[in-house]
Protein backbone atom coordinates (compact mmCIF):
# COMPACT_ATOMS: atom_id res chain seq x y z
CA UNK A 1 0.00 0.00 0.00
CA UNK A 2 1.61 3.38 -0.96
CA UNK A 3 1.92 6.02 1.94
CA UNK A 4 0.50 9.36 1.70
CA UNK A 5 3.93 11.97 1.27
CA UNK A 6 3.64 14.63 3.43
CA UNK A 7 3.48 18.39 2.05
CA UNK A 8 6.78 18.84 3.02
CA UNK A 9 8.25 16.02 1.59
CA UNK A 10 6.32 17.31 -2.04
CA UNK A 11 8.39 20.36 -1.69
CA UNK A 12 11.37 19.00 -0.95
CA UNK A 13 10.66 16.98 -4.19
CA UNK A 14 10.26 19.73 -6.82
CA UNK A 15 12.49 20.90 -8.68
CA UNK A 16 13.15 24.94 -8.41
CA UNK A 17 12.79 27.60 -6.16
CA UNK A 18 9.89 28.91 -8.36
CA UNK A 19 7.32 25.97 -8.02
CA UNK A 20 8.35 25.86 -4.26
CA UNK A 21 7.29 29.58 -4.10
CA UNK A 22 3.73 28.54 -6.09
CA UNK A 23 3.48 25.16 -3.34
CA UNK A 24 3.56 27.95 -0.42
CA UNK A 25 1.10 30.30 -2.32
CA UNK A 26 -1.03 27.47 -3.11
CA UNK A 27 -1.43 26.40 0.70
CA UNK A 28 -1.78 29.42 1.83
CA UNK A 29 -4.91 30.11 -0.42
CA UNK A 30 -6.21 27.07 0.03
CA UNK A 31 -6.12 27.50 4.10
CA UNK A 32 -6.60 31.18 4.86
CA UNK A 33 -8.59 31.09 8.10
CA UNK A 34 -5.92 28.17 9.75
CA UNK A 35 -2.58 28.88 11.21
CA UNK A 36 0.22 27.61 9.25
CA UNK A 37 1.61 24.00 9.62
CA UNK A 38 4.45 24.15 12.04
CA UNK A 39 5.93 21.69 8.99
CA UNK A 40 5.95 24.51 7.18
CA UNK A 41 9.05 26.48 9.67
CA UNK A 42 10.89 23.15 8.76
CA UNK A 43 10.37 23.90 5.47
CA UNK A 44 11.91 27.29 5.60
CA UNK A 45 14.64 26.47 7.88
CA UNK A 46 16.06 23.70 4.98
CA UNK A 47 15.16 26.50 2.55
CA UNK A 48 17.41 29.20 4.25
CA UNK A 49 20.25 26.80 5.17
CA UNK A 50 20.18 25.19 1.22
CA UNK A 51 20.33 29.41 -0.25
CA UNK A 52 23.25 29.86 2.48
CA UNK A 53 25.12 27.09 1.86
CA UNK A 54 25.09 28.47 -2.27
CA UNK A 55 25.95 31.50 -1.68
CA UNK A 56 28.55 31.12 0.92
CA UNK A 57 30.41 28.82 -1.92
CA UNK A 58 30.06 31.46 -4.44
CA UNK A 59 31.15 34.53 -2.09
CA UNK A 60 34.60 32.38 -1.84
CA UNK A 61 34.89 31.75 -5.76
CA UNK A 62 34.15 35.21 -5.94
CA UNK A 63 37.02 36.34 -3.70
CA UNK A 64 39.51 34.49 -5.33
CA UNK A 65 38.80 35.17 -8.61
CA UNK A 66 38.98 39.16 -7.69
CA UNK A 67 42.59 37.75 -6.08
CA UNK A 68 44.04 36.73 -8.47
CA UNK A 69 42.96 39.76 -10.95
CA UNK A 70 44.36 42.05 -8.25
CA UNK A 71 47.75 40.19 -8.30
CA UNK A 72 48.00 40.09 -12.40
CA UNK A 73 47.17 43.86 -12.40
CA UNK A 74 49.84 44.43 -9.85
CA UNK A 75 52.72 42.27 -11.42
CA UNK A 76 51.74 44.11 -14.91
CA UNK A 77 52.05 47.70 -13.06
CA UNK A 78 55.71 46.66 -11.72
CA UNK A 79 56.70 45.29 -15.50
CA UNK A 80 59.36 47.66 -16.80
CA UNK A 81 57.86 49.75 -19.88
CA UNK A 82 61.46 48.49 -21.75
CA UNK A 83 59.58 44.79 -21.54
CA UNK A 84 56.90 46.26 -23.48
CA UNK A 85 59.52 47.98 -26.40
CA UNK A 86 60.20 44.26 -28.38
CA UNK A 87 58.75 44.98 -31.52
CA UNK A 88 59.05 46.92 -34.54
CA UNK A 89 57.11 49.98 -35.12
CA UNK A 90 57.76 51.95 -37.85
CA UNK A 91 54.94 53.54 -39.36
CA UNK A 92 53.01 55.48 -36.42
CA UNK A 93 55.06 58.61 -35.82
CA UNK A 94 53.39 58.82 -32.31
CA UNK A 95 54.66 55.50 -30.86
CA UNK A 96 58.20 56.60 -31.81
CA UNK A 97 57.84 59.77 -30.07
CA UNK A 98 56.60 57.94 -27.08
CA UNK A 99 59.13 55.36 -27.22
CA UNK A 100 62.24 57.32 -27.47
CA UNK A 101 60.65 59.47 -24.95
CA UNK A 102 61.07 56.83 -22.59
CA UNK A 103 64.15 55.59 -23.90
CA UNK A 104 65.38 58.78 -23.10
CA UNK A 105 64.28 59.35 -19.64
CA UNK A 106 62.62 62.40 -20.79
CA UNK A 107 58.76 63.02 -20.13
CA UNK A 108 56.82 63.41 -23.36
CA UNK A 109 56.43 67.17 -23.13
CA UNK A 110 60.22 67.68 -23.85
CA UNK A 111 61.59 68.08 -20.44
CA UNK A 112 65.19 68.45 -20.39
CA UNK A 113 67.57 66.00 -18.09
CA UNK A 114 70.76 65.35 -17.72
CA UNK A 115 71.84 62.22 -19.79
CA UNK A 116 74.85 59.69 -20.07
CA UNK A 117 76.22 57.07 -22.73
CA UNK A 118 74.01 54.45 -20.76
CA UNK A 119 70.77 55.95 -21.21
CA UNK A 120 70.95 55.60 -25.10
CA UNK A 121 71.07 51.82 -24.74
CA UNK A 122 72.75 49.30 -27.00
CA UNK A 123 72.98 49.19 -30.44
CA UNK A 124 75.20 47.85 -33.46
CA UNK A 125 76.25 50.30 -36.17
CA UNK A 126 76.12 48.83 -39.74
CA UNK A 127 78.43 49.23 -42.63
CA UNK A 128 76.46 50.80 -45.49
CA UNK A 129 76.09 48.57 -48.19
CA UNK A 130 74.56 48.19 -51.71
CA UNK A 131 71.55 45.99 -51.80
CA UNK A 132 71.44 43.51 -54.16
CA UNK A 133 67.65 44.13 -54.69
CA UNK A 134 66.23 47.70 -55.60
CA UNK A 135 65.38 50.59 -53.09
CA UNK A 136 63.73 53.87 -53.15
CA UNK A 137 65.99 56.70 -52.89
CA UNK A 138 65.12 60.00 -50.61
CA UNK A 139 66.75 63.21 -51.01
CA UNK A 140 68.73 64.50 -47.99
CA UNK A 141 69.28 68.68 -48.70
CA UNK A 142 70.68 71.06 -47.20
CA UNK A 143 72.31 74.65 -47.58
CA UNK A 144 76.05 73.86 -47.62
CA UNK A 145 77.48 73.89 -43.97
CA UNK A 146 74.61 72.68 -42.51
CA UNK A 147 75.57 68.72 -41.33
CA UNK A 148 74.96 66.54 -44.47
CA UNK A 149 78.02 64.82 -43.76
CA UNK A 150 76.67 63.55 -40.01
CA UNK A 151 73.59 63.30 -41.94
CA UNK A 152 75.17 61.25 -43.89
CA UNK A 153 76.78 58.91 -41.87
CA UNK A 154 73.59 58.90 -39.34
CA UNK A 155 71.40 57.65 -42.43
CA UNK A 156 73.85 54.95 -43.34
CA UNK A 157 74.26 53.61 -39.51
CA UNK A 158 70.42 53.33 -38.90
CA UNK A 159 69.77 51.65 -42.71
CA UNK A 160 72.97 49.71 -43.02
CA UNK A 161 72.61 51.07 -46.78
CA UNK A 162 75.14 53.19 -48.86
CA UNK A 163 73.93 56.71 -49.60
CA UNK A 164 75.55 59.26 -51.89
CA UNK A 165 75.41 62.70 -53.20
CA UNK A 166 73.93 64.59 -56.55
CA UNK A 167 77.66 64.73 -58.36
CA UNK A 168 78.83 61.06 -57.82
CA UNK A 169 75.97 58.88 -56.19
CA UNK A 170 79.28 57.38 -54.89
CA UNK A 171 79.39 55.28 -58.03
CA UNK A 172 75.93 53.54 -57.25
CA UNK A 173 72.89 53.76 -58.51
CA UNK A 174 70.98 51.73 -55.82
CA UNK A 175 71.07 54.44 -52.16
CA UNK A 176 68.72 54.54 -49.41
CA UNK A 177 69.76 58.97 -49.72
CA UNK A 178 70.83 61.58 -51.65
CA UNK A 179 72.61 63.77 -50.47
CA UNK A 180 72.31 67.53 -52.33
CA UNK A 181 72.86 71.20 -51.73
CA UNK A 182 70.95 71.52 -54.73
CA UNK A 183 69.48 74.65 -56.21
CA UNK A 184 72.43 75.93 -54.47
CA UNK A 185 76.02 76.60 -56.71
CA UNK A 186 77.21 73.33 -54.50
CA UNK A 187 74.60 71.38 -55.61
CA UNK A 188 72.94 70.05 -59.30
CA UNK A 189 69.61 69.04 -60.87
CA UNK A 190 69.63 65.29 -60.85
CA UNK A 191 68.09 63.46 -64.05
CA UNK A 192 64.94 61.66 -63.28
CA UNK A 193 65.47 63.85 -60.03
CA UNK A 194 60.89 63.89 -60.62
CA UNK A 195 61.39 60.51 -59.26
CA UNK A 196 62.89 60.33 -55.58
CA UNK A 197 58.96 60.44 -54.09
CA UNK A 198 60.14 61.74 -50.56
CA UNK A 199 63.16 64.29 -49.08
CA UNK A 200 64.19 65.08 -45.88
CA UNK A 201 65.12 69.33 -45.50
CA UNK A 202 68.31 69.52 -43.21
CA UNK A 203 68.18 73.40 -41.88
CA UNK A 204 70.36 75.40 -39.89
CA UNK A 205 70.42 78.74 -38.50
CA UNK A 206 71.75 80.79 -41.30
CA UNK A 207 73.92 82.63 -38.38
CA UNK A 208 76.05 79.80 -38.58
CA UNK A 209 75.74 77.82 -41.44
CA UNK A 210 76.71 81.00 -43.32
CA UNK A 211 80.04 81.21 -41.63
CA UNK A 212 80.34 77.07 -42.20
CA UNK A 213 80.16 76.87 -45.80
CA UNK A 214 82.66 80.20 -45.72
CA UNK A 215 85.08 77.91 -43.84
CA UNK A 216 84.43 75.20 -46.71
CA UNK A 217 85.26 77.76 -49.76
CA UNK A 218 88.30 79.25 -47.18
CA UNK A 219 89.89 75.17 -47.27
CA UNK A 220 88.91 75.03 -51.05
CA UNK A 221 90.90 77.96 -51.75
CA UNK A 222 93.84 77.13 -49.80
CA UNK A 223 94.21 73.53 -50.82
CA UNK A 224 93.21 72.77 -47.27
CA UNK A 225 91.85 69.27 -46.08
CA UNK A 226 88.24 69.47 -46.23
CA UNK A 227 86.83 70.15 -42.24
CA UNK A 228 90.44 70.99 -40.96
CA UNK A 229 90.57 74.89 -40.49
CA UNK A 230 88.45 77.66 -39.49
CA UNK A 231 89.34 81.22 -41.17
CA UNK A 232 91.07 84.10 -39.53
CA UNK A 233 88.49 86.37 -38.35
CA UNK A 234 89.65 89.31 -40.70
CA UNK A 235 88.81 86.67 -43.87
CA UNK A 236 85.18 86.03 -42.42
CA UNK A 237 84.50 89.96 -42.02
CA UNK A 238 85.63 91.16 -45.26
CA UNK A 239 83.79 87.92 -47.24
CA UNK A 240 80.79 88.64 -45.43
CA UNK A 241 80.31 91.86 -46.04
CA UNK A 242 80.84 91.15 -50.12
CA UNK A 243 78.39 88.38 -49.78
CA UNK A 244 76.00 87.96 -47.45
CA UNK A 245 73.09 89.43 -49.04
CA UNK A 246 73.24 87.09 -51.64
CA UNK A 247 74.17 83.90 -49.89
CA UNK A 248 70.62 84.81 -47.41
CA UNK A 249 68.78 85.18 -50.65
CA UNK A 250 70.75 81.65 -51.64
CA UNK A 251 69.46 79.99 -48.48
CA UNK A 252 66.07 81.22 -48.34
CA UNK A 253 65.92 80.13 -51.99
CA UNK A 254 66.71 76.61 -50.78
CA UNK A 255 64.42 76.18 -48.27
CA UNK A 256 61.51 77.37 -50.44
CA UNK A 257 62.72 75.28 -53.18
CA UNK A 258 62.37 72.15 -51.34
CA UNK A 259 59.18 73.01 -48.87
CA UNK A 260 57.29 73.76 -52.20
CA UNK A 261 58.46 70.50 -53.85
CA UNK A 262 57.26 68.45 -51.75
CA UNK A 263 54.13 68.28 -49.88
CA UNK A 264 54.37 67.59 -46.05
CA UNK A 265 53.75 64.00 -46.17
CA UNK A 266 56.77 63.32 -48.39
CA UNK A 267 58.63 65.49 -47.04
CA UNK A 268 60.35 65.62 -43.45
CA UNK A 269 61.98 68.77 -42.21
CA UNK A 270 65.22 68.61 -39.26
CA UNK A 271 66.80 71.52 -37.93
CA UNK A 272 70.24 70.89 -36.96
CA UNK A 273 70.43 72.23 -33.59
CA UNK A 274 68.08 69.71 -32.82
CA UNK A 275 69.90 66.84 -34.13
CA UNK A 276 73.06 68.03 -31.85
CA UNK A 277 71.29 68.66 -28.89
CA UNK A 278 71.70 65.91 -25.83
CA UNK A 279 67.70 65.49 -25.26
CA UNK A 280 66.20 66.24 -28.60
CA UNK A 281 68.76 64.25 -30.74
CA UNK A 282 67.15 61.17 -29.96
CA UNK A 283 64.00 62.44 -31.03
CA UNK A 284 64.92 63.62 -34.14
CA UNK A 285 66.72 60.76 -35.47
CA UNK A 286 63.76 58.68 -34.89
CA UNK A 287 62.26 61.11 -37.10
CA UNK A 288 63.87 60.36 -39.61
CA UNK A 289 64.13 56.75 -39.29
CA UNK A 290 60.51 56.82 -39.72
CA UNK A 291 60.13 58.79 -42.64
CA UNK A 292 62.95 56.58 -44.01
CA UNK A 293 61.06 53.34 -43.63
CA UNK A 294 57.96 54.38 -46.06
CA UNK A 295 60.68 54.32 -48.88
CA UNK A 296 60.48 50.36 -50.40
CA UNK A 297 63.25 48.05 -49.63
CA UNK A 298 64.47 50.23 -46.39
CA UNK A 299 64.25 48.82 -42.38
CA UNK A 300 66.10 50.76 -40.23
CA UNK A 301 66.96 49.22 -36.71
CA UNK A 302 64.10 48.98 -34.15
CA UNK A 303 63.20 51.84 -32.47
CA UNK A 304 65.04 50.75 -29.11
CA UNK A 305 68.39 51.08 -31.00
CA UNK A 306 67.70 54.71 -32.61
CA UNK A 307 68.75 56.93 -29.71
CA UNK A 308 72.00 54.62 -29.17
CA UNK A 309 73.28 54.73 -33.00
CA UNK A 310 72.30 58.56 -32.72
CA UNK A 311 74.47 59.20 -30.07
CA UNK A 312 77.33 56.54 -31.09
CA UNK A 313 77.45 58.68 -34.78
CA UNK A 314 76.35 62.04 -33.68
CA UNK A 315 77.82 62.92 -30.33
CA UNK A 316 79.98 60.02 -29.17
CA UNK A 317 83.08 61.09 -29.83
CA UNK A 318 85.06 57.59 -28.70
CA UNK A 319 83.19 55.67 -31.18
CA UNK A 320 84.14 52.44 -32.46
CA UNK A 321 85.94 52.77 -35.72
CA UNK A 322 83.86 51.03 -38.56
CA UNK A 323 85.90 47.70 -39.58
CA UNK A 324 84.75 46.42 -43.15
CA UNK A 325 84.34 42.20 -42.24
CA UNK A 326 85.68 40.05 -44.86
CA UNK A 327 82.31 38.54 -44.07
CA UNK A 328 79.64 40.72 -45.96
CA UNK A 329 76.80 39.47 -44.22
CA UNK A 330 77.78 40.27 -40.91
CA UNK A 331 79.25 43.45 -41.57
CA UNK A 332 78.39 44.94 -37.73
CA UNK A 333 80.44 46.27 -34.97
CA UNK A 334 79.26 47.34 -31.19
CA UNK A 335 79.24 50.62 -29.96
CA UNK A 336 81.37 49.30 -26.18
CA UNK A 337 84.74 49.41 -28.02
CA UNK A 338 87.45 51.73 -27.60
CA UNK A 339 88.85 52.56 -31.34
CA UNK A 340 88.84 56.50 -31.68
CA UNK A 341 87.71 58.45 -35.26
CA UNK A 342 87.02 61.75 -35.68
CA UNK A 343 83.92 62.92 -34.69
CA UNK A 344 81.38 63.18 -37.44
CA UNK A 345 80.43 66.66 -36.77
CA UNK A 346 83.58 69.40 -38.31
CA UNK A 347 86.09 70.40 -35.44
CA UNK A 348 88.07 73.05 -37.26
CA UNK A 349 91.15 73.83 -36.06
CA UNK A 350 92.43 77.27 -36.01
CA UNK A 351 90.97 80.56 -34.30
CA UNK A 352 87.74 80.03 -32.21
CA UNK A 353 85.30 82.69 -32.55
CA UNK A 354 81.75 83.36 -33.05
CA UNK A 355 81.12 84.87 -36.48
CA UNK A 356 80.24 88.65 -35.95
CA UNK A 357 78.01 90.29 -38.05
CA UNK A 358 76.82 94.09 -38.04
CA UNK A 359 73.54 95.79 -36.97
CA UNK A 360 72.62 95.94 -40.33
CA UNK A 361 73.25 92.67 -41.34
CA UNK A 362 71.53 91.22 -38.67
CA UNK A 363 68.78 93.25 -39.33
CA UNK A 364 68.68 91.89 -42.84
CA UNK A 365 69.35 88.75 -41.58
CA UNK A 366 65.60 88.69 -39.65
CA UNK A 367 63.72 90.38 -42.37
CA UNK A 368 64.70 87.20 -44.68
CA UNK A 369 63.60 84.76 -41.69
CA UNK A 370 60.65 86.51 -41.23
CA UNK A 371 59.31 86.29 -44.74
CA UNK A 372 59.79 82.93 -44.90
CA UNK A 373 58.02 82.24 -41.97
CA UNK A 374 55.08 84.15 -43.24
CA UNK A 375 54.81 81.84 -46.05
CA UNK A 376 55.11 78.66 -44.14
CA UNK A 377 53.24 79.87 -41.00
CA UNK A 378 51.28 76.92 -40.74
CA UNK A 379 54.01 74.36 -41.02
CA UNK A 380 54.33 72.71 -37.91
CA UNK A 381 58.02 71.48 -38.74
CA UNK A 382 59.50 74.52 -39.96
CA UNK A 383 57.92 77.30 -38.47
CA UNK A 384 59.22 77.07 -34.78
CA UNK A 385 62.09 76.21 -36.24
CA UNK A 386 62.06 79.56 -37.87
CA UNK A 387 60.80 81.23 -35.05
CA UNK A 388 64.11 80.24 -32.61
CA UNK A 389 66.23 81.78 -35.69
CA UNK A 390 64.33 84.64 -35.17
CA UNK A 391 65.09 85.31 -31.64
CA UNK A 392 68.13 84.63 -31.68
CA UNK A 393 69.01 86.82 -34.06
CA UNK A 394 67.16 89.42 -32.47
CA UNK A 395 68.70 88.91 -29.04
CA UNK A 396 72.22 89.42 -31.09
CA UNK A 397 70.84 92.70 -32.59
CA UNK A 398 70.16 94.51 -28.89
CA UNK A 399 73.93 93.22 -27.82
CA UNK A 400 77.39 95.63 -28.20
CA UNK A 401 78.43 95.57 -31.67
CA UNK A 402 79.68 92.51 -32.43
CA UNK A 403 82.75 93.23 -34.78
CA UNK A 404 84.47 95.03 -32.32
CA UNK A 405 84.02 93.31 -29.27
CA UNK A 406 84.47 89.28 -30.61
CA UNK A 407 86.57 87.38 -28.93
CA UNK A 408 89.35 85.44 -30.61
CA UNK A 409 91.24 82.33 -29.34
CA UNK A 410 93.63 80.25 -30.76
CA UNK A 411 93.52 77.35 -28.09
Amino acid sequence: MTSKRSPITKFLERPNSQDNHKFVNDQKLSTPNKMVNPESKVQRKNRRRFRSKVSSKQHKVAAVIIGLLAIIVLVSMMASPHDQLKFKIHKDSKEYKKIQAELLNQKYEGEKVPLAKRDYGTCEIRKGIVPDYPIQSTFTASYPGSGAKMTWKLIEAMTGLVTGDDFQLNGHANIVSIKTHYPSNEGRAIPGAENIPRAILLIRDPLQSIPSYFNFLYEYQNNLPGHSTKAPLEEWIKWRNDNLDRQLQVWRRHAEYWMDGYDNVHRLVISYENMIDDNAGGKEAMKIAEFLNRSDGVTTVTPEEVPCVWYTVVKYKKRRKLIEATDEENETVQNTASVVVDDPQSKRGGPKYIAPYTPQQLKDLIQVLTQLLERYRDDKDLAPILVSYIDEAARRSKGPPEDENTIVSNV
